[in-house]
């Protein structure tokens, strides 16, 4: 296995761990009790960093993350078999999210939740399964 090779799953097993960490983070940020667009400056850094984790979290799973990584090794990290593997859990993600999405729809429509509960609630899930089922190939793969 050349250097290159070596490296490039170093990266991989790096990202992993890193997207665990990440998506606890994110998760645990989402268990806040404000339900509602926020009232005082504070709070709209709060809702805007979280969106901003989303957005973040979305790209490393559209593009595979390495973005400041010479391309050459960006190339080696994004194989086939990794490029699968996003696409997999990017399914399982929209799976998920359009499940939540129809019963957000359900309980809307009994009971008066707010938009941007419902809005956080997809987010979350959507990308909390995409992330779950992108690491689990990934460690079985790189294992």
């Amino acid at each position: 296995m050349t250097d290159s090779a070596e490296a490039a799953d170093r990266l991989s097993l790096r990202r992993v761990r890193a997207l665990q960490v990440v998506m606890i983070l994110f998760a645990a940020q989402a268990g806040r009790p404000q339900v509602d667009m926020p009232d005082r400056a504070v709070e709209y850094v709060g809702h805007f960093a979280w969106l901003v984790m989303a957005l973040v979290l979305f790209m490393v799973l559209r593009t595979g993350g390495f973005w400041l990584r010479n391309p050459e090794l960006r190339a080696l990290a994004n194989d086939e078999v990794t490029r699968a593997h996003r696409a997999e859990a990017m399914e399982w993600g929209f799976t998920a999210a359009i499940l939540v999405a129809i019963g957000g729809c359900v309980v809307a429509s009994l009971t008066a939740m707010p938009s941007v509960f419902a809005f956080k609630l997809v987010i979350l899930i959507g990308l909390f399964v995409a992330v779950f089922r992108f690491v689990k190939l990934e460690r079985a793969a790189l294992a």
